[in-house]
């Protein structure tokens, strides 16, 4: 996407308006896709930190995208359950107590947390010109 350069002194009211709202729209779209990405990269993180037995609580982990209203552009990775176990026959619903124990999924966070703001800031600067 091109970047948009604001000239105040040359426009009315109206496309003042006009272009800070479509620059506003190109950093929310920016910095999604950057958290999307991370979140795939946290991803693959935490399967490889995480404690594995039956590899059911690795395979449980995944991306998710999506929300309600205001919420439509969240991103999450999650583990637990859609999985089942094949030693207990039950989904996997002990993500909480490994975390506990183990910690993989904050590692793997603070794995891709400066990455996810470096990446926000440099298309914030790649947008404003």
């Amino acid at each position: 996407m091109p970047s948009i350069q604001l000239r105040l002194d040359k426009w009315g009211n109206d496309a003042v308006k006009f272009a800070l709202a479509e620059l506003k729209q190109e950093i929310t779209d920016a910095a999604y896709n950057a958290l999307l990405a991370q979140a795939e990269v946290m991803k693959g993180y935490w399967q490889i930190y995480i404690q594995v037995e039956t590899g059911s609580a690795r395979d449980s982990i995944r991306v998710e995208r999506g929300g309600v209203g205001v919420e439509w552009r969240k991103v999450s990775v999650r583990g637990g359950g859609y999985v089942v176990n094949p030693k207990t026959g039950r989904l996997v619903d002990y993500m909480h107590w490994l975390e506990q124990k183990y910690g993989a999924g904050h590692a793997a966070f603070y794995e891709v947390k400066p990455t996810i703001a470096a990446m926000i800031e440099a298309e914030v600067v790649n947008r404003v010109g």
